[in-house]
């Protein structure tokens, strides 16, 4: 049983150049900036230095209402949302009844892809989302059309807001953008409750998020991979929130890396889970 988590820890672990360790409020006005050596800032720049990428990861704490951070400058930059947007574009569709339901199947288009064979078959939202299926996702927005799409961006202040592309690809290579700082407070806001979608429709998509149920933690949250934008050949995202304790930790980690041949899915899923690890919110 992994002993209960006082973040009061969290004070002894933090941040060595170039991390940043700042516990900030929720306004953004430093509790305090201490500099610390940390398993966790070691950690964390080793697994980037061996994977030649660049990175910021950010943890907020909801009972306390702090923040940890390395990184903080990177954390601040906007990057194309990639398939993180599948929250938001799931939270549009439910709520404009483009799809009726989350167990709803909608069939294949046929298009092959090789890279991601599970993608090659009908789908409904649960499953679209856990394997990521991008014709889905199109399919959905298509539905739910540019007017509508651009009314909740514009309502939910959803990074830059700029979908000014083509409806079903403004987050794979478009105009979108999104800070992991971002990333952040729009999660915080689907947690409460507090963006303009109905609670039910809020709820579903929380469900789905869900990644790893154990004993003493739920796990929830997408993944993202966008590839040649903005000079960058990857970007990588892994945004969500843990909650245990009776808390909420809420993170977002940000990879950018220029190898072409670059083995995003493992090696971001284990720059994620050790830093949990180091941060004891999980074993």
């Amino acid at each position: 049983m992994i002993k209960k988590i006082s973040f009061v820890l969290v004070l002894s672990l933090s941040i060595a150049s170039p991390v940043s360790s700042q516990f900030l409020s929720q306004n953004n006005s430093a509790k305090s900036s201490p500099i610390f050596k940390s398993q966790f800032s070691r950690h964390l720049a080793q697994n980037l230095q061996e994977a030649k990428s660049e990175g910021c990861f950010v943890l907020y704490d909801l009972k306390r209402d702090r923040y940890i951070r390395y990184n903080s400058k990177h954390c601040q930059k906007r990057f194309i949302p990639a398939s993180t947007f599948k929250i938001f574009n799931s939270l549009v569709a439910l709520e404009t009844k483009a799809i009726a339901d989350e167990n709803t199947v909608i069939s294949w288009n046929g298009v092959v892809n090789n890279e991601f064979p599970d993608w090659n078959q009908d789908q409904t939202m649960r499953t679209a989302f856990k394997r990521s299926v991008v014709w889905f996702y199109q399919e959905l927005a298509r539905r739910a059309g540019n007017e509508r799409m651009s009314k909740y961006i514009k309502a939910s202040g959803y990074g830059n807001q700029d979908i000014a592309d083509k409806i079903d690809s403004f987050w794979l290579k478009g105009k979108l953008r999104i800070s992991p700082e971002e990333q952040i407070k729009f999660l915080v806001r689907l947690y409460k409750e507090e963006l303009p979608f109905s609670p039910a429709v809020m709820r579903t998509v929380k469900d789905i998020m869900v990644i790893e149920r154990q004993d003493n933690y739920i796990l929830r949250g997408k993944t993202g991979w966008g590839r040649d934008v903005d000079g960058m050949k990857n970007i990588g995202w892994y945004v969500g929130y843990l909650e245990r304790d009776d808390n909420v930790y809420f993170y977002a980690l940000n990879i950018v890396n220029q190898d072409p041949n670059f083995a995003m899915i493992p090696i971001r899923k284990k720059i994620l889970f050790d830093t949990f690890k180091d941060l004891q919110l999980i074993d």
